[in-house]
């Protein structure tokens, strides 16, 4: 604008000039600061090619995937006996996770660092909200192991006559005698826990799996199972004499 006004106080100075040739210096001033602007205003307001395909990159990485998602609400249901329909992704976050202790929940883990780049995802189940920790494929799901799945799940048939089956070798009792009265899905910290150790390291290399009550006699007996029903043990403090 300052130039417009030199130029106007210019060719109100100039009467020794002639009139068409002020004017046209006049109109290609007025034309040059014009498209000046529009080109300034135009290079501000688009974004490059770059930085267009930058932000699809970020945006696509931090999107949960959609296998991972179904994998943990799959895994939920599962726990939980819930239909996936009720189930719902609340809240996740793409997270490197120092090493596989810290990945694992480990409440001690070393300063390793040895990465697991993955997710963290909440999910809500009834009134409770379960935390997982996922890794980038969804290959490893690992469940908070302080979430309270506590009869949530029905504990499948084939492992309850496994169970039903051992506690009648051992108590001289038909099954038909027996009764499960409980069953807790329950993640063991390590393989001492699951095997009722008395005197455990602290070590968070977990164990999926069963505690389960049965009904023997007057006595109640508890077992721990693995989720795949393959290790079944008995409570060694348990009278299992015949």
């Amino acid at each position: 604008m300052k130039s417009i006004f030199r130029l106007y106080s210019f060719t109100n100075n100039a009467s020794n000039f002639p009139k068409n040739v002020v004017l046209t210096l006049t109109l290609t001033s007025l034309l040059s600061c014009g498209f000046g602007l529009s080109a300034n205003y135009t290079a501000e307001a688009i974004p490059s090619t770059e930085q267009i395909q930058s932000q699809n990159r970020q945006n696509r990485s931090n999107r949960l995937p959609r296998a991972v998602a179904r994998a943990v609400l799959r895994d939920a249901s599962r726990r939980s006996g819930e239909t996936i329909a009720n189930l719902k992704i609340t809240q996740f976050k793409s997270q490197t996770f120092g090493n596989p202790c810290i990945f694992n929940f480990g409440e001690i883990c070393t300063r390793e660092y040895n990465p697991i780049k993955g997710w963290q995802v909440i999910v809500r189940v009834q009134q409770q909200s379960w935390t997982y920790h996922v890794n980038r494929s969804g290959s490893q799901i690992v469940l908070d192991p302080k979430v309270n799945v506590s009869g949530a799940t029905q504990l499948p048939k084939a492992i309850a006559d496994a169970i039903l089956s051992d506690a009648s070798k051992r108590s001289s009792e038909a099954i038909a005698n027996l009764k499960i009265t409980q069953a807790t899905p329950k993640t063991f910290g390590n393989p001492c826990e699951f095997n009722f150790g008395e005197i455990c390291t602290r070590e968070f290399n977990p164990v999926e799996g069963w505690e389960v009550i049965v009904k023997v006699k007057k006595q109640s007996w508890t077992y721990h199972v693995n989720k795949s029903g393959s290790h079944i043990v008995l409570d060694p403090k348990v009278s299992a004499t015949k």
